[in-house]
């Protein structure tokens, strides 16, 4: 939000508030950013008494819009990791996941433990976001979708007391507003919301293009309140213009495509030769890991790396473990070629040990990569104290089996045993996804997508 001596501007989420809030701090003194996001119940004290604007946005373009922003531009955020089932589903499951996600039903109870995981206990830690553990408490309604939800979280109950003013006519409803509050920098707040570029805009086409008829009648039903108050309607225009695609190209799917959390593949023929070796491994050949290092979520793991891309998504290359764990490794990787197809390539292979007593805390594999990427578990050392969680739920992994996860979706594992427990993890992508430039940690942003970035 931003507050000043004579009103406050509260920013609902997706609907134009970074340019008002970037006019607002450069055209009047006393303005002052308080939080991001935060909702009106967070007002400073000597902001109480003062007028509140805020912008309401038709719900089906809201919701094309928030897609196309979380989709399109690799942001971190964790719920539409979670509703997209880690990017694997599509645009009207997706925003079908996050309209109901104010039900109060078993599945939608599971998503909620995948999320809170990943909130923050305050603010100051909320990456901007506006959301901490307690704000999910507040989404919950029988009758009412996620954007009323949160258009409620945003300017109370029934929004009484707030000029309101619609996204489709952003700059002369706000200026108009102003007006009528007699804010003396109006014309300065003018000239830049007209002639700056528009801040967040997303590349996309109509919003009507992109809805089936059941997601339609959805929306209309659970956004009712606003839609039915501020007049919007859905207006199609799908016939008469060019499709833009919501996707940036397609990924690798994940757990057989079923939009899973957990597949097992079966068992490793004979695990014992190997998990033996690794048994010998010492501390020295351990403590060359970085993987703690390197990621704070792994700062209670050490690894071995046998096969390594240096996450750039290009071909890898065999370390000096490799050459002396080949003859137990590749029977493995020819077992798992017979699942995905000889069209592909294990970008990825290594040894991981979890210590006794520690935990990976929960989180999401991010970037180009990891996302289009296999990942699967082999556990070699472990027992029934270990506990894998994907997406709200969880499994009890057995020696020798092999288990592919959905990685791109909230995951964490939990190890209450006193001893190590150790997984050997493949990552197999198709050869096609591959690109040619070495560059590590890239996102998963649409250009990697073009043929011109890939070796094929």
């Amino acid at each position: 939000m931003i507050c000043t001596s004579e009103f406050t501007f509260i920013h609902l989420h997706k609907t134009g508030g970074q340019s008002i809030s970037n006019a607002l701090l450069q055209t009047i003194p006393d303005a002052r950013e308080i939080g991001y996001h935060l909702p009106l119940k967070y007002l400073p004290s000597d902001a109480t008494s003062l007028p509140v604007i805020g912008v309401l946005r038709n719900p089906w373009d809201w919701y094309v819009s928030w897609y196309a922003f979380n989709n399109l531009h690799g942001v971190k955020n964790p719920l539409f990791s979670i509703v997209s089932r880690g990017k694997q589903v599509g645009f009207n499951d997706t925003i079908k996941n996050l309209v109901e996600y104010t039900e109060q039903t078993h599945y939608n109870e599971i998503m909620k433990v995948a999320h809170r995981s990943l909130l923050p206990d305050d603010f100051e830690n909320d990456g901007g976001s506006g959301f901490k553990k307690s704000c999910l408490d507040e989404f919950y309604s029988a009758s009412d979708g996620y954007y009323s939800m949160l258009a409620n979280r945003m300017f109370g109950e029934d929004f009484k007391g707030v000029h309101l003013i619609q996204f489709e006519n952003l700059e002369s409803e706000f200026i108009s507003t102003l007006k009528q509050l007699g804010i003396k920098q109006v014309t300065e707040v003018e000239n830049i919301l007209i002639n700056e570029p528009k801040k967040n805009k997303s590349a996309r086409g109509h919003y009507s293009q992109y809805y089936n008829e059941d997601l339609i009648e959805l929306i209309s039903s659970k956004e009712r309140r606003i839609i039915e108050e501020f007049g919007y309607e859905f207006e199609s225009k799908k016939d008469s213009i060019p499709i833009r695609h919501l996707e940036p190209g397609e990924r690798v799917r994940k757990v057989g495509g079923t939009g899973g959390n957990f597949l097992k593949l079966g068992n490793v023929r004979d695990i014992e030769p190997l998990r033996e070796k690794v048994s010998c491994l010492s501390e020295h050949d351990w403590s060359k890991s970085d993987r703690h290092t390197q990621f704070d979520i792994h700062k209670e793991t050490q690894s071995v790396q046998l096969l390594a891309d240096d996450m750039s998504h290009t071909y890898p290359v065999p370390t000096d473990f490799y050459d002396d764990f080949a003859d137990l490794i590749n029977p493995i990787l020819q077992q798992l070629s017979s699942h995905f197809g000889d069209n592909g390539t294990f970008i990825r292979v290594l040894l991981a040990r979890l210590k006794g007593k520690s935990e990976i805390k929960p989180h999401v594999d991010k970037g180009y990569s990891l996302i289009n990427c296999n990942r699967l578990h082999i556990p070699l050392i472990s027992n029934v104290d270990v506990t894998f969680f994907v997406g709200g739920e969880s499994r009890k992994m057995g020696e020798g089996e092999i288990w592919e996860i959905n990685n791109a979706n909230v995951h964490a594992v939990t190890n209450k045993s006193d001893l190590a427990r150790v997984h050997l993890i493949v990552d197999w992508t198709p050869t096609e996804t591959l690109l040619k430039e070495k560059k590590a940690f890239r996102m998963d942003v649409s250009r990697l997508y073009q043929a011109e970035m890939r070796v094929s």
